[in-house]
């Protein structure tokens, strides 16, 4: 499987990083010198922490209980029953928590047994430690402090983890790994604090899946999200040491008017302070008031200009409601139903809207601090690249373009503002150009790419992730809390180990290797294109056999997961369908459908007996979708049924209101032939398919008056040409296109040459098997020196009405690259190069992405590809190179490239991962040039229509998760040449170059796969 080499490489350094997920463990289970068992431990705590402290402590003993088969009696005590020498304290094993301001840790931290000093007024942080005679009868304990009320719940919920309870318990059905004892280790660690302050999920788009499913649970057509529901998702976001949220807000008429956080069940606010989750609203719910509890048949317009008084006084209901629980109040205006703002001068409109939001807080509140945030989201983004700036306490959110791009980022000193700058991400969306909520679709490479450089930029006060129903995002939202809490453990080349944690956390070690990778497959693969945006068009069948070797590779998967889902512990297989089983065996059927649609059509049009078949293995995979489904909703008795409730597969992309989701699976476009027919006789019952040709295509219609057969003339099976530097094998498929009832006795004739091998050399044709691949292949040791020839191998079949005789054509050239040659030779007419393996960089390539190192040069980003199986290649390191532009543009990466003749027009296509120009003062620039040609930068992305708009391609090209960009040569002489790219950004990041040399690329979404390099 790819990444093999570096996966199991760094599988060695996992001993010291111990579960949740990243963090320095202070627990493990086996004995050691000077740690103790805790099984079973006293835990002691202040009676008088807060709230939340207790809810986990809570949490703790319960899980301590599933794990170890012991519930730990816990005692909330005050400073006098723990003076020192109190002989009514517990002895034995003792779990010491608190927070620096509990009297319980202010004792021990005045008697010299603990220091807090190091986390005391910090935010969110907490320190263990293994201290002696805590208290009288008590020799040893486990000492848990957190800086505030967070920062030891945190601290709670990571012992809960590292001994056995993962975050997912709930929400993935993750089982709890049981240990009889578990022994707290004899050294202080320090966590924390967070690199982002707040951070969370947004639950949106939250019909028709997660309303459906809730309302299941309570046997009702509608149930609100009360306290019962939202207590499992601050439980999820504290376990995950997140803090933020903006709860579900869609709009519905069934029932009308949709969620209401603060309505739907008044405990939801109180909840949410004591549990310690900050409450805000989403980037178009103002003042703590959700967009549903507008009436405008009651209050009128949501209209600034026309019901400015309704409008006011609905904003200061939502502050005076808001009292002082922890929020983060969204300040500014959108329309109705997340709309533009009404009116002509929109910045004239929320300077007034910021002013008067602002008096509001002065008559509540007084002069109490309140943390305000706006988020530029969509036309918003213009109007801040107008001059609407708010003032500078408000936090700033940026987002993405709801497809994973981050639009914009600080600039100059905007990160310096006291407000801050967040960012808003998407992982899954309902809009334009394509909705996409059913499916995880989500690659770690890409998230890491997106936001590593949001925190590299200082947008590090909020992240908030639209998670959708949250499930099926578990994977995606834990990779982005844990990046958010702790970034220096991040970088590219450590997915695979991250992945093995992951793994090891929810199923154990038993088989998580083999878990880690299909899930780095399984990443790579969603990574190329999200699910909904695939469409029977998208790869191509005729060329590179991409759609052949994509459906494989979704199959191979799908059949590996499957395989280890029979030997996994029957406790474990709840989640592992969950996290596993349904994401990867569901996208290989959704793919199955739509690619076996495409090859149906192609077969159809050549006229295989095959057609049929392909159309009842699509219509098969189709119910096998829907079997998929019903399996998980009969999961656990039910659990979850109808989380899955949104459809997914439609029609192709031109129908009305492409942009929204199917309310309704269906099959489509599929085709068939007669297959009690047979072919025009002038043709034949045999089809000849030469790999990438169109011949059996256009003999779907045929005026024997022009097109000459017998052998075919006009639209023969022709092969590409092969060389020594192109695939070793090239396919031809001959298949069945007449009366299926009679079998075809086909037969290759003798080989005029010895170095050439085609298997198998004949066979029969049935409606057992309509089709039958021959390999080509050629012994090039034994052809002779520059031969450039097409070499045809007859072929004859029986019965046939008209004697039937057809040629193979196999072009060959023998042609060799110089000694010495290091580089991409070409191959058919064309060579495609992915970044990584360049043949010379200046300065020497170096992944050395320490601050101490400000060496500016290309270095390999592991794992960050939809068109390249290698990764990408970009700058770092990425500080260095924003603040030098001439040490940016003076770096380069060379390709050494050989033509075996001119070229009269050499052409590159360049593929670049999608991104969006986050800097206005340092837009995104390359220069690909050949030989000893000056450089020639060009934008990456056109300017948008109004600044702080997306690009104009963004439309059409954001589906593919790549920038393509053409750079033209000339004519160019046969010989050896120099490829040399520069960029001026370390967010341009290059993941393939195809060089068309006289037009052999063909057409395909991946583009030609990377051709042989010779010379090490």
């Amino acid at each position: 499987m790819r990444f093999r080499r570096l996966f199991f490489g760094l599988v060695g350094f996992l001993p010291h990083i111990g579960h949740a997920l990243l963090e320095e463990k202070f627990v493990n289970f086996t004995p050691g010198n000077g740690s103790f068992d805790i099984a079973g431990a006293t835990i002691l705590a202040d009676a008088n922490d807060s709230v939340g402290v207790h809810i986990a402590l809570n949490s703790l003993v319960s899980d301590f209980g599933q794990i170890t088969g012991t519930r730990s009696a816990l005692h909330n005590v005050t400073g006098s029953s723990t003076a020192p020498g109190n002989s009514n304290l517990v002895s034995g094993s003792t779990i010491i928590i608190g927070s620096t301001n509990s009297s319980l840790i202010r004792q021990l931290s005045n008697r010299n047994i603990i220091d807090v000093s190091d986390i005391e007024g910090k935010w969110e942080m907490f320190k263990t430690a293994v201290v002696v005679n805590p208290f009288a009868g008590v020799s040893k304990a486990l000492v848990i402090v957190g800086s505030d009320k967070r920062g030891t719940i945190f601290g709670i919920h990571t012992l809960a983890e590292q001994s056995g309870q993962s975050p997912y318990h709930w929400f993935a059905d993750v089982p709890t790994k049981k240990h009889s004892a578990i022994y707290a280790l004899p050294h202080s660690t320090i966590h924390g604090p967070p690199s982002v302050k707040y951070r969370g999920l947004f639950i949106n788009d939250e019909e028709p899946a997660l309303t459906s499913w809730w309302a299941n649970q309570h046997n009702v057509s509608h149930h609100p999200l009360d306290t019962e529901f939202y207590a499992h998702v601050f439980d999820l976001l504290l376990r995950l040491k997140a803090n933020y949220i903006w709860p579900a807000m869609w709009a519905s008429s069934t029932p009308p008017p949709g969620q209401v956080f603060f309505t739907d069940d008044p405990g939801n606010m109180q909840l949410a302070d004591d549990y310690g989750i900050v409450v805000s609203t989403s980037h178009h719910e103002p003042m703590q008031r959700a967009t549903n509890e507008w009436n405008a048949t009651e209050t009128g317009a949501w209209d600034w200009r026309l019901n400015k008084e309704n409008v006011t006084r609905f904003m200061e209901e939502g502050i005076r409601r808001m009292g002082n629980n922890e929020s983060y109040v969204t300040l500014g205006m959108r329309g109705p139903s997340d709309s533009p703002i009404v009116g002509d001068d929109a910045l004239e409109i929320l300077r007034e809207v910021f002013e008067v939001e602002r008096d509001i807080f002065k008559k509540v509140l007084g002069d109490r601090k309140v943390n305000q945030v706006w988020t530029i989201y969509k036309e918003v983004a213009t109007y801040y690249a107008a001059g609407l700036n708010p003032p500078d306490d408000v936090t700033i959110i940026m987002p993405d373009d709801n497809q994973g791009q981050i639009q914009r980022l600080p600039t100059g000193n905007e990160s310096a503002r006291d407000g801050g700058v967040g960012v808003y991400f998407h992982f899954e969306y309902f809009g334009s150009p394509r909705s996409y909520k059913w499916s995880n679709s989500n690659s770690l490479a890409k998230i890491l790419k997106e936001l590593l450089q949001a925190y590299w930029r200082d947008a590090n006060r909020i992240w908030v992730i639209n998670v959708g129903d949250i499930k099926p995002m578990e994977l995606p939202f834990g990779f982005a809390m844990d990046l958010a809490w702790n970034t220096s453990r991040f970088d590219f080349d450590m997915i695979p180990m991250y992945l093995q944690l992951y793994t090891e956390r929810e199923f154990g070690s038993a088989h998580a290797d083999r878990i880690a990778e299909l899930l780095m497959e399984f990443n790579h693969l969603i990574g190329m294109r999200r699910f909904e945006m695939v469409h029977p068009g998208t790869y191509s069948v005729l060329n590179y056999h991409e759609a052949e070797r994509i459906l494989a590779r979704w199959r191979t998967l799908a059949d590996q997961t499957k395989a280890l889902y029979g030997e996994i512990a029957d406790d474990d297989k709840p989640a592992y369908y969950e996290l596993l089983f349904y994401p990867i065996v569901s996208g290989a059927t959704y793919y199955a459908v739509n690619l076996g649609t495409a090859f149906n059509q192609q077969h159809a049009m050549e006229r295989r007996n095959s057609a049929n078949s392909l159309a009842q293995q699509v219509l098969d995979d189709f119910e096998y979708d829907y079997d998929l489904v019903e399996d998980f909703d009969a999961l656990l008795g039910g659990k979850w049924k109808h989380i899955l409730s949104q459809a997914k597969l439609d029609a192709v992309t031109q129908q009305p209101r492409n942009w929204a989701n199917p309310s309704r699976d269906m099959a489509t476009n599929l085709s068939f032939v007669q297959s009690r027919q047979n072919m025009q006789f002038s043709l034949g019952n045999l089809g000849i398919y030469a790999e990438e040709s169109t011949s059996p295509i256009n003999q779907g219609r045929w005026a024997e008056s022009i097109d000459l057969s017998m052998p075919t003339m006009g639209y023969p099976a022709t092969l590409p040409v092969m060389n020594p530097y192109g695939p070793a094998v090239r396919t031809v498929d001959l298949f069945m296109r007449g009366d299926y009832r009679i079998p075809i006795a086909w037969q290759l004739d003798n080989i005029p040459v010895d170095w050439l091998s085609i298997t198998p050399r004949s066979g029969t044709l049935s409606k057992k098997q309509y089709d039958q691949r021959l390999n080509v292949t050629i012994d090039w040791k034994k052809v002779p020196e520059g031969f450039n020839k097409t070499v045809n191998v007859g072929i004859t079949s029986e019965p046939a009405p008209y004697p039937y005789f057809d040629l193979i054509r196999i072009p060959v050239q023998n042609q060799r690259v110089p000694d010495g040659f290091k580089g991409f030779p070409e191959t058919a007419g064309y060579i495609s190069i992915e970044a990584p393996h360049f043949q010379h960089s200046s300065p020497p390539s170096s992944n050395n992405t320490s601050k101490a190192n400000t060496t500016v040069a290309f270095s390999h980003i592991p794992y960050l590809g939809t068109r390249s199986e290698s990764g990408a290649l970009a700058l770092r390191p990425y500080t260095a190179s924003r603040s030098s532009s001439t040490a940016s543009t003076s770096a380069f990466a060379e390709y050494s490239i050989y033509l075996f003749a001119p070229s009269p027009a050499l052409n590159a296509t360049i593929y670049i991962n999608a991104c969006l120009d986050t800097d206005p003062l340092l837009l995104m620039q390359f220069s690909l040039t050949l030989d000893n040609a000056s450089q020639n930068f060009s934008r990456v992305l056109g300017d948008p229509k109004n600044a702080g708009d997306v690009p104009p391609e963004w439309m059409s090209d954001v589906p593919n998760q790549v920038w393509t960009k053409k750079v033209s040569f000339g004519a160019v002489t046969e010989g050896a040449h120099t490829l040399r790219w520069n960029v001026n950004s370390p967010e341009v990041y290059l993941e393939k170059i195809v060089l068309d040399a006289r037009g052999g690329v063909k057409e395909s979404y991946l583009g030609p796969p990377e051709t042989m390099s010779v010379g090490g």
